[in-house]
């Protein structure tokens, strides 16, 4: 198995290839809930950057909360060439606040918001395959470090500095 395809499986955020456990669209539908809001998440918008090996980095962005959305885009480079992406969203739906990410077409994966503090958030989700817990936190050195936990392989975390947005003016 090539080296980027084992860290496509186990880096970042939820790749694996089994179906979600039936979270209708309905449920995942961002929707405003007066007392459930994003806005304790700013620390993670913006864009990060981190290396996973020879010639191999990550790229992930992340648009600024509203009171009931965030979204993402990832992608995983070998040298200047996409090898990999995955599109996340935090958002405020019915059964509270999920994280839910489909990664290069593959299906997607909801996960419920379990913990929230400043600079760190856990969202959890009941399954067999890894990796059932995903946590980002905000290092005191400024980097966003998001860990993949659970049974079945070992937690995967990355260190991802902060970088200038492409497009962004300074």
């Amino acid at each position: 198995m090539r080296i980027l395809t084992l860290l496509a499986l186990i880096v970042a955020l939820p790749l694996t290839a089994s179906a979600q456990s039936s979270a209708s669209a309905d449920s995942t539908s961002p929707k405003p809930k007066s007392n459930l809001k994003l806005d304790k998440l700013d620390w993670m918008a913006g864009c990060w950057v981190g290396e996973t090996g020879k010639d191999q980095r990550v790229e992930e962005n992340w648009t600024s909360q509203s009171d009931n959305l965030m979204l993402a885009v990832t992608r995983y480079f070998t040298k200047d060439h996409v090898t990999g992406w995955e599109f996340t969203r935090i958002a405020v739906t019915d059964s509270g606040i999920v994280f839910a990410a489909a990664s290069s077409g593959g299906p997607e994966h909801v996960y419920k918001l379990v913990t929230q503090a400043s600079d760190y958030v856990l969202f959890a989700r009941e399954s067999r395959e890894f990796p059932q817990r995903i946590i980002y936190r905000k290092a005191s050195d400024g980097s966003l470090i998001p860990r993949n936990e659970g049974v079945g392989a070992p937690s995967v975390e990355l260190r991802l500095l902060p970088v200038r947005c492409a497009g962004e003016k300074r």
